[in-house]
């Protein structure tokens, strides 16, 4: 479950000191928080396909935070959210690759 893959990212972060993995892997934590309250409004449950919708959509908005410092001219938080972006795209990568079907060898 992206959920708990999450969670054991945290606790590597934490041991390894990476600040912007760690940082990251909390604000996705938070994000996917929230969306678990707004489902529990309406009755529901977030599945792993909305949960993997959510974490596109973090990274949609990095990157257009990326595009707005580049043109203040502020190099050093675009990098900061490139980063972001990186390790966000590395849990849906993961995730991704577990849920594809494998092909069928041919008889």
């Amino acid at each position: 479950m992206l959920r708990d893959q999450i969670n054991e990212s945290v606790k590597v972060a934490m041991k390894a000191h990476d600040k912007l993995r760690l940082g990251t892997l909390r604000l996705m934590n938070a994000a996917i928080k929230n969306a678990d309250i707004e489902a529990e409004r309406s009755g529901k449950s977030l599945a792993e396909d909305e949960l993997l919708s959510l974490l596109q959509k973090m990274i949609k908005q990095r990157q257009e935070s990326v595009e707005i410092y580049e043109k203040g001219g502020r190099k050093e938080l675009a990098d900061q959210e490139r980063g972001e972006i990186e390790v966000i795209k590395a849990s849906c990568r993961s995730r991704c690759r577990r849920r594809r079907p494998r092909p069928r060898s041919r008889p």
